[in-house]
């Protein structure tokens, strides 16, 4: 009998991060996760792994050299500022006045909670995004395998492609 009022205390306790994901994502939201993407990077060569537009989410890290953009837009909320570990300070960007570009090995990254217009360089990136939204994906030219994965809105994984893709559709209402 004791073991019932136990029992009944864990679920409770279980309950409420499930409760706080669920209340996070909304109707029509979709997913991309790229697992030890790389593309060219250096030497003149740069394209981005992933070049997304999304309201959501987006976490990721990259482990080999690399270089991220993060716009978060003139209406930015301050208490959504994205945030960059491991890279060293921001410096402007080209793209925008909004704009912010960190360089280096092994960073981690985190935009959560608003609009954000994303690009990471480089190798070994991993990435998870939830929202709705738009994505670019490259990998390495000429390398069928080994440039790493990806899975869009819950696909299957399939291989980087050798050359930047048109605009695909994170979610449903992108």
């Amino acid at each position: 009998m004791r073991r019932l009022p136990v029992i009944l205390g864990l679920f409770s306790v279980l309950a409420v991060p499930v409760a706080a994901l669920a209340a996070t994502s909304a109707p029509g939201d979709g997913s991309l996760v790229v697992k030890n993407g790389s593309a060219p990077y250096g030497a003149g060569l740069n394209v981005p792994v992933v070049q997304l537009t999304i309201t959501g989410s987006v976490i990721g890290q990259v482990l080999g050299t690399g270089k991220i953009v993060i716009d978060a837009g003139p209406n930015a909320d301050p208490a959504s500022e994205p945030l960059v570990t491991g890279a060293g300070l921001p410096g402007d960007s080209a793209r925008s006045d909004t704009a912010q570009v960190w360089k280096g090995t092994t960073f981690k990254f985190r935009a959560v909670g608003g609009t954000y217009t994303v690009l990471v360089y480089g190798s070994q990136v991993n990435l998870v995004a939830v929202g709705t939204g738009t994505v670019r994906l490259a990998g390495m030219p000429e390398t069928p395998v080994g440039d790493g994965k990806y899975s869009l809105n819950g696909d299957d994984f399939a291989s980087l492609p050798g050359t930047q893709t048109d605009k695909r559709v994170i979610g449903s209402n992108g």
